[in-house]
């Protein structure tokens, strides 16, 4: 793993920022932050049609792979259209094949997909008329020597990465293309798709943190977002040659002790919504960064004061980190970092609302603050404040989305949202939404006698219902299904799409009633799109009707 290179200052909203940023490996590489990792890391967030194939089985597969696919791949690498290569001599030399029969024959070599080995030569050589410089055979001191897969190439400096991968070339012998694509593939092969990482996600995620080897031993790639862009370059391929459809394996790994919602993307700008109370003194709010004057104080305020704070300073400026603040009447301004102490949210209300249109939330009340997302009409949140600010002609509500970020919205936008807990009779079964409840199934079966049962038979006087309780109404009883609740916890939450996920795997069973939960989208079918719906159902962004 890639050794830390920053110095922590603060921790913002479990977000931790960094200072005095070093280079890695060349003038654009920088070490990722550890709420980056933890986004790209989370396989939950990337359970979808374009990004899943990061996860897909690197195994060679005859029924699919086709050299007609490889030079799709490779379609918009120009060194890949021709067949000369510079020799260690000097002189010109020809391949005797094209690249795409040299990639096909590499990988059933290796027993490895071939077109996961042309994903990872592009991203490795990049696109357009010539490679990188460690496949160019041009490389001074080093003429005639290619290391297509960047084997060993590693360092703090450009010069120095490519110095080693083409060291390596030298000392292995890779003389031509041909010889190094081939050999690349085989450690590609043996260090780490044979040896257990055998996706492109535990290429990138050496996930095997006790360093016994009892998983595999290395991490292949350094871009902590390269799975996205390999495993969409593989789903697009299969697209194009109408493969998509096909039964296709995915490893996917559950981690003990996950967070119950999917790490965040983080927020580039250290913007945040939170309440903190002054520590001090006549501690200065000031309208601008700065002490160089006092012309800029706003008001003096005391210890225990409290404030909503929307930005926190990741730099300093007259040698002091200011942040940025709200005060009560709703004027801003600044106040220096170490006088400022976070809190517990200061709420007036807790109300279930949507949004009425597509609207952004923002870090603080007003037009003039930060985006933090745009979200669609029908996103659920829960308002924690209300009537509190009044600016640019708009009352601003404070709002928590299901993943924890909080902002501010315009009044205007949402309204309270009605109860997602509907559910019919359909012959003996009662057919209901993921809030459903006991309460609920009474309320409107007021004047009737109503029981409820768990699958073990048990009385449930109140809470959830889940797939396989009983519902007995005067004296019919019904069979409770409840969309997306495919496990029969009562609950729908992300074990409910990883057993969907494992039952299209066919490494998991489902009962008749689960199988019914399961089809979240009401189409018919248990495939793909129902997990989807699910995992955006937790996320807030859909709602699961029956």
């Amino acid at each position: 793993m890639v050794e830390m290179l920053y110095q922590t200052i603060s921790q913002v909203n479990g977000d931790v920022a960094y200072v005095e940023i070093t280079l890695y490996g060349g003038s654009s590489w920088r070490c990722a932050s550890e709420s980056a990792i933890s986004y790209y890391i989370d396989p939950r967030n990337w359970i979808n049609d374009e990004y899943i194939f990061q996860f897909e089985n690197l195994s060679y597969n005859k029924n699919i792979h086709t050299i007609e696919g490889v030079q799709k791949i490779i379609a918009n690498m120009g060194y890949m259209q021709t067949n000369t290569y510079r020799k260690t001599d000097g002189s010109i030399g020809t391949l005797e094949k094209s690249y795409a029969q040299i990639i096909m024959e590499a990988a059933i070599e290796a027993k490895i997909s071939p077109y996961h080995l042309a994903a990872r030569l592009k991203q490795e050589q990049g696109t357009g008329s010539k490679p990188g410089s460690t496949a160019t055979g041009e490389y001074p001191g080093f003429e005639g020597y290619y290391n297509f897969m960047n084997i060993k190439a590693s360092g703090k400096k450009d010069d120095e990465v490519i110095r080693r991968g083409l060291q390596h070339a030298k000392d292995k012998g890779w003389t031509n293309p041909e010889i190094s694509i081939k050999e690349g593939a085989k450690v590609l092969a043996k260090d780490y798709i044979n040896d257990g990482a055998d996706t492109i996600y535990l290429q990138k995620f050496d996930v095997d943190c006790l360093g016994d080897n009892t998983l595999f031993t290395y991490q292949y790639m350094q871009n902590v977002s390269v799975c996205l862009t390999e495993g969409r370059t593989a789903r697009n391929t299969y697209k194009e040659l109408g493969f998509i459809e096909e039964a296709i394996e995915f490893r996917i790994p559950v981690y003990k002790n996950m967070p119950s919602i999917p790490c965040r993307e983080p927020i580039a700008k250290s913007i945040v919504t939170q309440n903190v109370k002054i520590e001090g003194n006549s501690v200065r709010v000031r309208s601008t960064a700065s002490s160089a004057t006092n012309d800029n104080i706003i008001v003096e305020l005391n210890r225990g004061y409290t404030l909503l704070r929307i930005e926190q300073a990741n730099s300093t400026t007259d040698g002091t980190y200011w942040d940025k603040v709200v005060l009560p009447d709703g004027r801003k301004g600044y106040v220096a970092h170490e006088y400022l102490t976070q809190i517990d949210d200061i709420t007036n209300c807790n109300e279930n609302v949507v949004t009425t249109t597509g609207v952004y939330l923002r870090n603080g009340p007003g037009t003039d603050e930060t985006a933090i997302t745009l979200l669609n009409a029908g996103q659920q949140l829960t308002r924690i404040e209300k009537n509190q600010y009044n600016l640019n002609g708009y009352i601003w509500d404070r709002v928590k989305l299901p993943d924890g970020r909080q902002g501010y919205i315009a009044q205007n936008y949402i309204k309270n949202e009605e109860p997602n807990d509907k559910f019919r009779l359909e012959e003996e079964k009662l057919i209901c939404e993921p809030q459903t409840t006991v309460e609920t199934i009474k309320k409107q079966n007021q004047g009737k006698q109503v029981t409820v049962k768990n699958a073990k038979g048990e009385d449930v006087n109140s809470g959830n219902v889940g797939t396989g309780y009983t519902v007995i109404i005067e004296n019919n009883a019904y069979i409770v299904i409840k969309i997306g609740d495919a496990n029969s916890t009562g609950r729908v939450d992300s074990f409910d799409y990883i057993r969907i996920m494992n039952y299209i795997m066919k490494s998991k069973e489902l009962n008749e009633l689960e199988k019914v939960a399961a089809d979240a989208n009401r189409d018919g079918k248990i495939d793909s799109f129902d997990y989807i719906r699910i995992m955006n159902y937790i996320m807030g962004s859909k709602r699961i009707e029956i």
